[in-house]
């Protein structure tokens, strides 16, 4: 049985019914948290969570020790890692697939499914080896989906098969079976890099040739794609005359790097970019006052009133609605340049690029007053919210983004203890004191 509970996914508000493959949330031991619709109908899963099994129930190739330490192996930075694995849905039908997995933090883990290939209808009598490895081989060769291309150099004409075409929405006899035609095809902003790897191969530089790139396809939207390929024949000068590969379709790839990118950036509870997103930006903030220190820059610090107070009277559940009512306002209220961002706990942080200090601390007082007179309500309840504003400003002579951030935390510290609910300006570099925590 599963580790599913109701709040294990709306406490994080990951949003895979969003994702358009086969994706499912699980957690350190494989345990099903959540599944899209997408994956459902593919596994034929229960409509109740509870009756779910673990993930590796439906992976014929992975024992749990090894689908768990394969979890533990998953980066945190929004890049996934694949297998090739071979899994059955709730009717014991069997398939080959990709599976996607990486690591979201909290212990909780994103898993997709790309290129599905089921070996053979549940009630249909199914195939004895020989015949199961003919369909593997079928599988490797055309389930695939990967194009094949021939290119002659000297004549600079490019035979390719009609998935290659097909990648694009053509049929072969719509292309023109030129180089030139294929260059047409790459996205303007991809041609220098994709024209400079396949150079390096032609010279000799690589051994291979590997690029990813955006094609042109038929109905006029941008296709990923990836061609390998390698020179198989070369004159007395080591010059290419006949190269080789294969072109195949990253698009589902790419939309799940896509999705890993931003959820590593997210604070999953409020749906605010998260502390690591945060500290990237402010970085680059800092660099462009170093370069431009007349244009400013300046940070808010924030930290709710007797926050703990709620949790320990209402519960954790009504806490994480109070967090998500103050984001939402919070963020509301700054500008389009602004960044609101959940740093940890009930802490949040706002980057105002150009901006400097009084007016920092003039739009500080501004959002303060509109989250005094915003309360939270949950659930009947109503619940006033006051918040405690830090205010330093960017200076060309911080060594990094950690001395500014000292300050801010400083002067929100003060704020805090001199009776919360206010704003406080940070003191220039150099006087600001340490902190004192304040509950």
């Amino acid at each position: 049985m599963n580790a599913y509970t109701e709040s294990s996914t709306t406490r994080y508000c990951i949003p895979i019914r969003a994702i358009p493959l086969p994706a499912l949330l699980v957690d350190a031991k494989g345990g099903l948290l959540d599944a899209n619709p997408e994956l459902r109908k593919c596994l034929g899963l229960e409509d109740d969570p509870g009756q779910w099994p673990d993930l590796s129930h439906f992976l014929l190739s992975l024992e749990p020790g090894e689908l768990q330490t394969r979890l533990r192996q998953c980066p945190h930075n929004g890049e996934a890692v694949e297998h090739r694995v071979r899994c059955r849905n709730a009717q014991g039908q069997p398939c080959e697939a990709i599976l996607h997995m990486a690591g979201l933090g909290n212990g909780l883990y994103l898993c997709t499914f790309t290129r599905l290939h089921w070996m053979w209808d549940s009630h249909k009598e199914q195939p004895d080896a020989r015949g199961l490895e003919a369909q593997r081989w079928r599988f490797a060769v055309h389930g695939a989906g990967d194009g094949v291309w021939d290119w002659d150099v000297a004549t600079n004409e490019v035979a390719f098969c009609h998935r290659f075409a097909g990648i694009l929405g053509y049929t072969d006899r719509e292309l023109d079976h030129s180089f030139d035609q294929w260059l047409k095809l790459v996205h303007p902003d991809d041609l220098r890099r994709f024209s400079a790897e396949l150079q390096a191969h032609l010279q000799g530089d690589h051994d291979h040739h590997a690029a990813e790139y955006r094609m042109r396809h038929r109905e006029g939207h941008w296709v990923w794609v990836m061609s390998r390929g390698r020179a198989i024949s070369r004159d007395a000068r080591n010059h290419p005359r006949r190269v080789v590969g294969t072109l195949s379709d990253i698009a589902d790839r790419k939309q799940i790097e896509e999705e890993l990118r931003r959820m590593a950036t997210t604070d999953f509870l409020t749906g605010l970019p998260n502390r690591r997103h945060f500290l990237s930006r402010i970085e680059d903030e800092l660099a462009r006052v170093k370069r431009k220190p007349e244009q400013g820059g300046a940070v808010l610090m924030l930290d709710l009133d007797h926050f703990k107070g709620i949790n320990d009277v209402y519960g954790h559940s009504t806490g994480d609605a109070v967090l998500r009512h103050f984001a939402s306002v919070f963020s509301s209220a700054l500008r389009q340049m602004d960044l609101a961002a959940r740093m940890g706990g009930e802490e949040f942080a706002a980057l105002l690029p150009g901006t400097h200090l009084q007016d920092a601390r003039v739009l500080a007082e501004r959002l303060r007053r509109r989250i005094k007179s915003t309360p939270a309500v949950h659930q009947g309840a109503i619940m006033a919210v006051t918040v405690s504003i830090g205010v330093a400003e960017l200076h060309p002579e911080d060594g990094s983004s950690d001395d500014t951030l000292h300050r801010a935390d400083a002067a929100l510290y003060r704020a805090k203890g001199d009776g919360r609910n206010r704003v406080e300006v940070a003191r220039p570099p150099g006087e600001e004191g340490h902190g004192e925590d304040f509950l």
